[in-house]
């Protein structure tokens, strides 16, 4: 947001607030909402100067207000269901962080507990600061306390552009849940919108939408589930409605009305309450789970495993249906970025990394829309939740399934790396097994705890090297990456889960002189009507690769040596030929890269080699990098010298000559440098 539009905003904000105060009565000093009055302390012993006044946030936390305490007596927070403050009676109740040892000093300060599990309002007769055998101070809660509830108000009038909605709820004093949206995203000055009035009128002020945003008209909403929250020190007692309201035209598309009556809870942010579980939840691996509630017209979901830092969980719809298929798959891929939960919808249009508006791409890089909402997480001994919900029908036709409640789906679900573009690279964990859900089913949860221990450590192989004194002519074919122990610890990035082999050897390190003559025999795939096995290999200062997928400013940063036309277009690709394990990925259990190769067959399609000849020079940097023209993180380093350098550790062309023999299943070598 630019300076002069907050401006503009906190101009109209601070207009509404003095409109409101005006209005209602109410001083500057009184807008804040604490939630409902408990009472203050007295201090009936007179010891350790105990005050502050007592609210009720709902049913399990309390909001004490000016507290202050000066420390010289050891004391506690409790609370009892008995007719007065007793230390036997009562129970411990933990201070603003969470801990139960003696309080410290506190002067005028502003506390949210909550009440230990199993102990509410209900039954909580008093709260105290308890000396170690005295009272310090107490309020009584009053008999048939009607503590601070969410509160139903009903769905949106129907009224203009297709608004209708679910039922709205007021989550606390600031926020609105609403349910099933539906607005046709045509009013061309629509926001959310609040005000005093006794009906929508102009006499109003924006509300942000779902996305925190107040500068851009509401999008179209095809049935999404959403928060919003009012703006400055705003509640919902200073509001008499709140609409989706058109400044230009002065049009109300629709809008709900505040009860007078109402008992919410304050927003509160310094005790985080934990999310209803789920109803529902199903166990995909020993890794990873799901959970679900059919809400409606929507689905609300959390993706609960133990992964890694920077690995993704993904789940969705299977591709095909009568089988799990990951082409034409439907997901959500859900991970942490920083310190962000983040829930990105995806749609698979092909088994390889997302390239233009093929493979593995979140929905809005291929003309589809981002469909996620009410994306929260937390992670906690080990383990990592993300919560989300998206509609069952989205509408979007592009890339995106309909969810049948009363169908039995097949559903496709991973775990892998992001990488660092924020992209999702190839799944590490997935298992073959047909697994398919009825959403609407009678709710059954059917998961045992997941442990938060993680996988054994690995120890990585060593970087290979090849010298160019000894080998000039090069073949460059896919394999995999080598899981824990390759691709990923030999360049500390992540791995779509293929790469390039050179001459046998995965991701080797080159070291070529300049002026020398070296060709690049290249087999990656010829056919770029199948993303996944066309691989054209180019030449660049670039260390991450993929030239198709850089924007224009990106290419003009960045130099190609081979490979590539002068029209910007690859000229090495040639027949596809892979490394693959018939039975399956060994790289765990194999301690060296000769165990690990000896596991692996080559299998090429029928046409020709590709071919190249590069003679670095004197303007080619010392170091540059082999990459896929389509795709990111599949080659490594070249580095590029005047005089080779001595004693360094290199594969000869007759190690390299076993090592392409061994591949190829044809003898064992036991001489490699491991």
């Amino acid at each position: 947001m630019s300076s002069r539009s907050f401006s503009h905003e906190h101009v109209a904000v601070s207009l509404a607030l003095a409109l409101i105060m005006m209005l209602t009565g109410r001083s500057e000093a009184q807008t804040q909402y604490y939630g409902k009055l408990i009472g203050s302390f007295p201090s009936p012993a007179g010891q350790g100067g105990v005050a502050g006044t007592v609210y009720a946030v709902d049913s399990n936390r309390l909001q004490i207000v000016g507290f202050s305490f000066d420390g010289s007596v050891t004391a506690q927070f409790r609370a009892g269901s008995t007719g007065s403050p007793s230390g036997n009676g009562g129970v411990l109740v933990p201070n603003e962080q969470g801990g139960t040892g003696p309080l410290g000093a506190y002067n005028n300060k502003k506390l949210v507990l909550a009440l230990p599990e199993g102990t509410t309002l209900d039954t909580v007769r008093w709260f105290a600061v308890w000396g170690q055998n005295s009272n310090l101070g107490h309020v009584t809660v009053p008999d048939n306390f009607d503590y601070p509830r969410q509160r139903n108000i009903g769905e949106f009038e129907r009224r203009q552009h297709q608004v209708r909605s679910g039922d709205v709820t007021i989550l606390n004093a600031k926020q609105f849940y609403i349910r099933n949206l539906h607005y046709d995203g045509l009013g061309p000055d629509a926001f959310f919108w609040a005000g005093q009035t006794d009906s929508p009128s102009s006499s109003g002020f924006k509300v942000p939408d779902h996305r925190g945003s107040s500068d851009e008209k509401l999008p179209r909403y095809t049935g999404q589930t959403i928060t919003i929250v009012l703006p400055g020190d705003v509640t919902v007692y200073d509001i008499k409605w709140l609409s989706m309201w058109c400044i230009l035209f002065r049009a109300n598309f629709g809008e709900v009305f505040i009860p007078t009556d109402l008992n919410v809870p304050p927003m509160v942010e310094d005790v985080p309450v934990p999310p209803m579980p789920l109803m529902n939840c199903e166990e995909l691996h020993r890794d990873m789970q799901v959970s679900w509630t059919l809400a409606g017209d929507n689905l609300d979901v959390e993706l609960a495993g133990r992964v890694e830092d920077g690995d993704y969980m993904a789940f969705g719809i299977s591709g095909c249906n009568d089988r799990v298929c990951m082409v034409g798959s439907d997901v959500t891929v859900a991970w942490y970025d920083g310190d962000t939960p983040r829930a990105v919808d995806y749609t698979l249009k092909a088994y390889s990394q997302c390239s233009g508006t093929s493979g593995v791409c979140p929905d809005d890089r291929v003309g589809g829309a981002d469909n996620n909402v009410n994306i929260t997480g937390r992670q906690v001994n080990g383990i990592t939740r993300i919560r989300y919900s998206r509609p069952i029908n989205t509408g979007d036709t592009t890339s995106d399934k309909v969810i049948d409640p009363s169908q039995n789906m097949y559903i496709s679900w991973a775990i892998g790396p992001i990488n660092p573009s924020g992209v999702a690279a190839k799944h590490h964990t997935r298992v073959e097994d047909q697994v398919r859900i009825t959403f609407g089913r009678q709710a059954s949860d059917m998961c045992e705890m997941i442990s938060s221990a993680m996988p054994a450590p690995v120890t990585p192989w060593p970087t290979r090297k090849i010298k160019g004194d000894q080998v000039t002519n090069f073949t460059v074919r896919i394999g995999p990456t080598g899981g824990r122990r390759g691709f990923e610890a030999i360049t500390g990035l992540p791995s779509w889960g293929i790469a390039y082999w050179l001459n046998g050897l995965l991701i080797p390190e080159l070291e070529l002189k300049r002026g020398w003559n070296y060709t690049f025999i290249v087999e990656g795939g010829d056919n770029p009507a199948t993303p996944e096995r066309y691989h054209p290999f180019y030449i660049t200062d670039d260390p991450i690769g993929g030239y198709t997928q850089k924007t224009p400013a990106e290419k003009q940063q960045i130099n190609v040596f081979a490979g590539v036309d002068e029209r910007g277009m690859p000229t090495a690709a040639g027949r596809y030929c892979e490394y693959n394990n018939p039975n399956g990925d060994a790289s765990e259990t194999s301690e060296t890269f000769a165990e690990y190769a000896r596991t692996l067959q080559v299998d090429c399609r029928p046409g020709q080699s590709a071919q190249f000849t590069w003679t670095p020079d004197d303007n080619t940097p010392d170091l540059v990098y082999y990459h896929c023209f389509t795709h990111q993180y599949l080659g490594w380093k070249i580095h590029v010298v005047d005089q080779f350098t001595s004693g360094a550790v290199g594969v000869s062309a007759g190690t390299l000559t076993v090592m392409g023999a061994l591949i190829a299943g044809a003898l064992l070598l036991s001489y490699i440098d491991v």
